[in-house]
């Protein structure tokens, strides 16, 4: 028993000798490891710590026109204690553009480090997109976002170079600003395109809307033609002031018989110096494809109401395609009225003088009884009570009521007839019925007014002027106190209300 614990006492002890053999291996190995790298690192320390830092950035940006940065520039705060001085190896251009610079360092430990980095210098211009809203940021760089421009961007309305100031990081310096446009127009075009034959159309025909900054040129990829009738197909461009184009593609159709109205009732005219007419009295126009469609009428140039003669006025008319009409008539301005002028003129001439005044009586709204008051009350602002007149036609004798503001009953009456023919209103002439010889005559009318009919006399009377839509009753009674001044045949005239 003892033999064995001895055998077994032997083993564990070289055991333990083989061990530490092994410990004190390791322990040597790794001193000779410091050893190694204290050699290599100079025996410094905090180089061992640093060597891994970045002592310098990596770029640098500045403007043109700025001072050239410093080596020192270059230096990260976190390592700039650890550097006694630095400089370039090769002093950097001034020249727009990215620069690969390389940076010596004299390091506090006595060593020397080189790093290399990037030197931008930039152009002092920003270029921005005309009518979009821009930080400063998006203009120049996240790096100045506090930069300040001394212009606001809402103000600039047109495409071109702008020299501003830009205030950042503490300093002012001058740039240039270059508004540009590389937007195309927004172009819409019409959803139904449909003209008639030989109808003149333009671009904007097709185009419903275009929104762009500038004004904006329209051409064609082939001309569209309306010549024959069917479906066409075009491209139309859109070019701004900038350059930029949208091409827009085009279907129409082309459809209808392309003939100009037809004017009717185109005459030559008659007045007197001072009395206008109106041109369109009897005159119409008509087309084909659009029915009834309005006339125009203009007078020639030098044409003067206060100088007789004879002059050309020119009548028009078109139709929705465009297509024009046109005719011309000789309007004769006679100088005054006498007994051979007077024969010169037509009822057609003074109905168109009546249709004149009556077109410039404003009765918009107006009862029938409203309208008549103005008309009744035009002829009596219009002319005087004075002597007797010649035995003229009614339209003869309303000619002289307009040319020489005044006249006898007979030219009332006309004159009154005159502007209710005109404005419409259906009406007839009463004759006095002389009730013994030597008594004077007499005229006036009756007017239809909502269907009833009353009596319309516009000559004034003595202490009586107002003779406005009477009745028979009204009449009688005036007439059988005066002479028997509203004689009449009351078989040839309507009745009028009780």
């Amino acid at each position: 028993m003892k033999r064995s614990r001895s055998v077994q006492s032997s083993s564990g002890s070289k055991f333990k000798r083989t061990a530490f053999a092994l410990v004190g291996s390791a322990i040597l190995l790794g001193l000779c490891a410091v050893l190694i790298t204290m050699i290599f690192t100079g025996g410094n320390s905090i180089n061992a710590q640093t060597s891994v830092l970045d002592y310098a950035k990596s770029e640098l940006t500045i403007w043109n026109g700025e001072p050239l940065p410093t080596a020192d520039d270059f230096l990260n705060d976190n390592t700039r204690s650890l550097v006694d001085s630095a400089r370039y190896l090769v002093v950097p251009g001034t020249d727009s553009g990215d620069q690969n610079i390389a940076i010596l360092m004299q390091l506090g430990d006595g060593t020397t480090r080189t790093e290399n980095a990037v030197l931008t210098i930039r152009e002092p211009v920003i270029t921005w997109e005309l009518g979009t809203a821009a930080t400063s940021a998006e203009l120049l760089g996240e790096e100045y976002s506090d930069a300040v421009l001394s212009v606001s961007l809402s103000d600039i309305k047109a495409v071109g170079s702008y020299d501003i100031t830009v205030r950042t990081h503490g300093k002012e310096l001058p740039f240039t600003l270059v508004a540009q446009d590389t937007t195309a127009p927004v172009v819409k075009i019409y959803d139904t395109l449909s003209f008639y034959v030989h109808q003149e159309i333009s671009a904007k025909d097709f185009v419903e809307s275009c929104e762009d900054l500038s004004a904006v040129e329209y051409h064609f990829s082939e001309e569209p033609t309306t010549m024959l009738q069917g479906t066409y197909s075009t491209q139309l461009i859109v070019t701004d002031a900038s350059g930029n184009s949208t091409t827009c593609e085009i279907t129409y159709a082309v459809s209808g018989d392309g003939e100009p109205p037809v004017i009717s009732g185109v005459t030559d005219m008659t007045t007197i110096v001072g009395i206008p007419v109106s041109y369109l009295h009897g005159v119409t126009a008509n087309d084909t494809h659009d029915g009834e469609v309005a006339v125009t009428a203009k007078e020639q140039e030098g044409f003067s109401l206060r100088k007789a003669g004879d002059y050309t006025v020119t009548f028009s008319a078109q139709d929705e395609a465009g297509n024009v009409a046109t005719e011309t008539a000789t309007l004769h301005v006679l100088p005054s009225i006498d007994e051979d002028v007077i024969e010169q003129i037509t009822e057609d001439d003074v109905l168109r003088m009546g249709d004149y005044i009556v077109q410039s009586i404003d009765h918009e709204g107006d009862t029938s009884r409203q309208y008549l008051r103005k008309l009744y009350n035009y002829v009596q602002g219009h002319m005087v009570y004075h002597g007797s007149s010649q035995r003229y036609e009614w339209y003869q004798s309303a000619a002289v009521a307009l040319y020489q503001g005044y006249g006898d009953c007979r030219n009332y009456y006309g004159f009154g007839r005159l502007l209710l023919t005109c404005a419409g209103f259906e009406n007839m002439m009463v004759e006095k019925v002389k009730p013994y010889e030597g008594a004077t005559n007499h005229y006036w009318s009756l007017v239809n007014v909502d269907g009833a009919w009353y009596h319309f006399d516009t000559t004034p009377r003595y202490k009586v002027s107002d003779f406005f839509l009477w009745t028979d009753a009204q009449m009688d009674a005036f007439s059988a106190k005066n002479n028997q001044c509203f004689n009449r045949d009351k078989s040839l005239y309507p009745a009028t209300p009780e």
